[in-house]
């Protein structure tokens, strides 16, 4: 008699929820070991615990934030791992920043991971940072009001106001720098959603048309504001990336 997975070969269903999973880690998962936060402990206790504290809640007088905790959880959820790791090895240590290794920066991430009771698991590695994702146990929520983000969708006007209609969902960013031909190309191929976002503060683009750019699909990025009126961007970059928002 066949075995279960030869039949499931032989019905080509075989890696499918395999991959799925890959794609939905979350820091939930189990993604780093006892040795790497064990090894991340003794790093930070030698470059980080003079701003940020022994117990990771932040140091007022260094204005450090906290790496554990609502305040940490607020400032980093719905964002990668990819993105606290590259804060750290490219911002830290504050007196010489750039100075940890990849390594040693892999295994602060960890050591910030068991401080949060987040489970151990499998070992954590650099090339795997970008697909975990950080967010609260009960799943992802909305961005926090004032969070950076990219939002693609429509140019549309109401009034004397302009937005970006059938826009995806936002994606979180770290800083709002100028976008790159990498992610002007990636924002093009995105696909659109269901929502609106207002543009404000379009004034302060300068000699930005928004007339020569309605029914275009365009990225903008800025701090999102909700408020009982509706979802806001509050606009430092707003690039075109498709003459049309037709599919």
């Amino acid at each position: 008699m066949k075995n279960k997975t030869t039949i499931l070969l032989a019905l080509g269903l075989m890696l499918v929820p395999a991959i799925g999973a890959a794609q939905n880690k979350t820091v939930w998962s189990g993604i780093y070991t006892e040795a790497q936060a064990t090894s991340g402990q003794a790093t930070y206790n030698q470059y980080c615990s003079g701003c940020h504290s022994q117990s990771l809640v932040g140091g007022a007088s260094q204005g450090a934030p906290a790496l554990k905790g609502d305040k940490f959880m607020e400032a980093w959820r719905e964002d990668s791992l990819e993105s606290l790791f590259t804060k750290i090895r490219t911002t830290m240590p504050r007196r010489d920043p750039k100075s940890l290794s990849e390594k040693e920066t892999v295994d602060i991430v960890a050591y910030i991971m068991q401080a949060n009771e987040f489970p151990v698991g499998s070992e954590l590695s650099a090339s795997s940072l970008g697909a975990i994702r950080i967010q609260r146990q009960d799943g992802p929520k909305p961005l926090p009001n004032y969070a950076i983000v990219s939002v693609v969708g429509c140019m549309t006007q109401d009034g004397e106001n302009w937005s970006l209609t059938k826009a995806a969902d936002p994606s979180r960013l770290r800083v709002a720098e100028k976008a790159t031909a990498d992610e002007l190309k990636a924002a093009g191929a995105k696909s659109l959603g269901t929502q609106t976002f207002r543009l404000q503060n379009l004034a302060m683009l300068g000699a930005f048309d928004p007339q020569a750019h309605k029914g275009h699909k365009m990225l903008a990025k800025g701090p999102i504001i909700r408020s009982s009126s509706g979802e806001r961007v509050s606009v430092t970059e707003l690039e075109m990336v498709g003459s049309s928002c037709e599919p």
